[in-house]
């Protein structure tokens, strides 16, 4: 009996270690990744557009490419395709702040040659990964057309949740005979924050949307 506790014992305590073990390079990934970014001062709203002006790197912390390429999913990944090159991308830790008690969310910045991109990553602290990501801002294109992205995050409903409106503007060059046209189409879209999540809602007067929230443009 003495003997078969024994080596129980030591079988629970082998796979104690492995599983304390497995973890570690995890959780030090983790807190790698959450101590690049400071907590959001209090506000009511964050207001998120593209600046070609701002120096992130003097106010904001740099994350290491092997950071955040080894912590967020292949698949958030590849929705900002156009920017995460490892070896060419930088990216800045914003700030973070509480969607509810068990999650978190992070903004970051990431660069590459002259594309922008803010996303929102929605961060479950029980089940240690993270299961959302939402475009703020983003600035890409090229000569012939560019997309440009801005959004607020506030309490729309009313409801004390965070939601979001983002506001979007698709410009393009176009040839005309010797000439060339300019063309925009602005848009609009609202998310609201439900079950632990960022979804799309309905709203009718798009237009009113377009309206009350202008972004700026750079071209």
């Amino acid at each position: 009996m003495m003997n078969y506790f024994t080596s129980r014992k030591w079988s629970f305590y082998a796979r104690l270690l492995f599983f304390t073990v497995s973890l570690q390079p995890a959780t030090l990934k983790a807190q790698q990744w959450a101590d690049h970014f400071r907590p959001l001062p209090p506000c009511d709203t964050l207001h998120v557009e593209i600046s070609m002006t701002e120096d992130s790197a003097a106010t904001h912390d740099t994350i290491p490419n092997r950071v955040f390429f080894s912590l967020l999913p292949p698949g958030m990944l590849q929705e900002i395709d156009y920017v995460v090159d490892s070896s060419g991308a930088v990216v800045f830790g914003r700030y973070h702040f509480p969607l509810n008690d068990s999650i978190e969310a992070y903004w970051v910045e990431t660069r590459y040659s002259w594309f922008h991109h803010h996303s929102l990553l929605v961060y479950d602290k029980h089940k240690k990964t993270f299961t959302g990501r939402v475009t703020l801002a983003e600035f890409y294109g090229g000569e012939g057309g560019q997309v440009l992205t801005g959004s607020w995050v506030f309490d729309f409903d009313g409801d004390g949740d965070p939601d979001i409106v983002r506001r979007e503007i698709q410009h393009s060059v176009v040839p005309y005979g010797d000439d060339v046209l300019e063309r925009t189409e602005e848009s609009a879209s609202l998310l609201m924050w439900e079950n632990g999540q960022f979804t799309d809602a309905q709203f009718q007067d798009i237009g009113e949307l377009v309206r009350r929230f202008p972004i700026s443009t750079f071209w």
